[in-house]
């Protein structure tokens, strides 16, 4: 385009819902909605779809100041997503979304980060302490907030023949996608997203299927970009990149835990970066240097180690045998950390701590054939070995246990059934596999706050959309954590209902407010008891509420 259009502004320097004062944070959602930060005015700004003539105040605007409707200089809007993420006594996996809050201190400095969260958690009766992990992907801010461990997930970037063929589909997708050409191809192009870490693959793999017919409906400007895509370095390309993005799929789960894939995936994918003689030279280039990037940008913590040994199937570390002695020496520094008895401690120190005796029993137990990622992990069946007894019989009996587990099954349902045999390591499996492989619930709650603020909800206060938020995503955790009590109270309910149908209906006149006072006073019974059942465990008469997030 030789020229622009003008969407907000452009009427002069002032404070009219037609100017702007020194603009500077912008912002587009998938709408077409324009957020501006007015920064001398001390204003947001709102510009709709189609909308010209003037735009929106929708924060601010009241002069500058520290008060709840005022701002000082903003440069831009930023959010605060919380989500708990708990494992129960009984192993049931939990994640809560606690809000999608408008961060509103004056700077970002780690102190303010730490007093604006600590907040947000007190309002549901929640602190940090030394044993919650802290998961997100700014890792350096967070460190100096919280001094806690903090999980990552790297993004991964190719080299320059790759980045250049990535350049040229991008071209074409983008210009395909804006110029309602795609209706003419057999398959629906994906734009490349950033914040997806598979978005790259996505892309790659959708303009692979139509390569063939992209051709036709493209000028000869973009037929140019198509001649630098070479189909057969885009198919290796789309092969190689397949199990990235089959990985991410695996450590973006949270409905069950998944720490313990960390470790034995990231190894799978330095064996997948490992050059193969009969590969093009562009795909061997994009290996070695992934293969590097891995092995600098994701750094694996104490607690990737641990979580793999505590995986009954991951436990001998056949995909890396390497880093067993170090899983081992950590489960066991944490287990003689939770040993209670002193008397256990002293004999824990006395050296008799190696003696094991071999039996001559061998699993021969063929596993079946899995297209699952982390079946490639498992380990081999090994020999049998029953310790003597010593302090840390119950890791080393762990650790020659035959266990016979599908692949699929829930890992947390092993714990439930062995927390007798060993109750330690079920005690730190709790802790543990309750952390994240990623932040991925959080990218997904920002989503689904974009969607939400649909062009019917353009008005929505941060307030209210944080309240809908909380309901779309809590109300499944908290009906299959409280299924039980809601089952009694529909009954109950429904006794009650048909009792009230069975009574006669007052007389209603159309010309006065007057009404049964009986009937007024056993309808506002009942609706509070409704009430009560819903939120609260408890049938009894109590005034005060039930917080739902202590049992977290």
């Amino acid at each position: 385009a030789k020229e622009g259009i003008v969407v907000a502004g452009g009427q002069g320097q002032g404070n009219a819902l037609t100017q702007l004062s020194y603009p500077q944070g912008l912002f587009v959602d998938t709408l077409g909605t324009l957020y501006v930060t007015d920064a001398l005015n001390h204003r947001v700004m709102r510009w709709t779809r189609g909308e010209k003539k003037q735009g929106t105040v929708i924060v601010g605007g009241n002069g500058f100041g520290a008060g709840p409707n005022q701002f000082y200089y903003p440069v831009g809007l930023s959010y605060c997503g919380s989500v708990l993420r708990h494992i129960t006594s009984d192993f049931n996996l939990y994640n809560s979304i606690l809000g999608c809050f408008l961060y509103d201190a004056e700077t970002q400095s780690s102190n303010n980060v730490r007093m604006f969260v600590n907040e947000k958690l007190s309002s549901f009766g929640l602190n940090l302490n030394n044993s919650i992990f802290v998961v997100t992907d700014n890792e350096n801010k967070m460190r100096a907030a919280f001094k806690d461990k903090c999980k990552k997930l790297i993004k991964k970037r190719g080299c320059e023949k790759i980045q250049n063929l990535f350049g040229n589909v991008k071209r074409i997708v983008t210009h395909v996608r804006r110029s309602h050409q795609q209706m003419k191809l057999k398959q629906k192009l994906e734009l490349y997203s950033d914040t997806r870490f598979n978005g790259a693959f996505y892309m790659l793999n959708v303009f692979r299927n139509v390569y063939d017919d992209i051709g036709g409906i493209l000028n000869d400007n973009y037929m140019n970009y198509l001649i630098g895509v070479d189909k057969y370095i885009l198919e290796e390309l789309c092969g190689f990149l397949k199990r990235f993005d089959q990985a991410i799929d695996e450590l973006s789960e949270q409905e069950k835990p998944n720490m313990h894939k960390v470790l034995p995936i990231r190894q799978l994918l330095l064996n997948h970066c490992n050059l193969k003689s009969d590969e093009c030279l562009e795909l061997q280039e994009l290996k070695i240097f992934l293969g590097e990037r891995i092995k600098t940008a994701w750094i694996l913590q104490d607690q990737h180690y641990m979580c793999t040994l505590l995986h009954p199937l991951l436990k001998n570390f056949d995909i890396a045998p390497n880093e067993r002695a170090k899983a081992f020496d950590l489960v066991k520094k944490e287990l003689l950390a939770r040993v209670s008895s002193s008397h256990t401690i002293a004999n824990a120190s006395s050296g008799n701590i190696n003696t094991t005796t071999t039996t001559t029993t061998t699993n021969t137990t063929t596993s079946l054939a899995s297209n699952d990622l982390l079946s490639f992990c498992f380990d081999r069946p090994q020999q049998k070995i029953i310790s003597n007894s010593t302090p840390l019989n119950e890791l080393y009996d762990y650790m020659t246990l035959d266990v016979q587990i599908n692949e699929c099954d829930d890992i947390l349902s092993f714990w439930k059934a062995n927390v007798k045999s060993f109750p330690t390591l079920s005690a730190i499996v709790c802790d543990l596999f309750a952390i994240p492989a990623s932040n991925t619930i959080i990218e997904r709650l920002f989503s689904l706050s974009k969607i939400t603020v649909s062009d019917r909800r353009t008005s929505l206060a941060p307030d209210k959309l944080n309240k809908l938020l909380f309901l779309q995503k809590n109300m499944p955790v908290l009906k299959r954590k409280y299924e039980q009590n809601l089952k009694i109270s529909t009954e109950q309910s429904k006794r009650r209902l048909s009792t009230i149908d069975l009574q006669p209906v007052p007389f209603v006149d159309n010309h006065s407010n007057l009404t049964s006072p009986s009937a007024t006073k056993e309808t506002k019974i009942i609706d509070d008891r409704d009430c009560d059942m819903n939120i609260t465990e408890n049938t009894d008469n109590n005034d005060e509420p039930c917080n739902i997030w202590s049992d977290f």
